[in-house]
């Protein structure tokens, strides 16, 4: 999609996902992340790095790291001052 390495966007349950992928090297080593974005801003950066067959293995890890990251955080409690700042 672009010069960052961008090959997927997505949007989950208002949240929108920007996968990210590095070449897969000939060993089938793979890094890349997912970028999650809530209202316009930048809240998260989830990295994977590991063996897969192609890079369309590394991309469905990522989506689906990406989208247990948001189901996790909207099982959250998200009322009260905790101290820590909340998204």
């Amino acid at each position: 999609m672009n010069d960052d390495g961008e090959v997927k966007r997505f949007v989950y349950e208002a949240w929108e996902v920007r996968v990210s992928l590095n070449a897969v090297a000939t060993e089938g080593q793979a890094s890349g992340h997912a970028d999650l974005w809530r209202d316009g801003e930048h809240q998260c950066r989830i990295a994977l790095t590991g063996h897969f067959q192609d890079a369309a293995g590394a991309c469905e890890a990522l989506e689906r790291k990406a989208m247990a990251w948001v189901d996790d955080w909207k099982a959250r409690d998200h009322s009260g001052a905790t101290g820590f700042a909340d998204l």
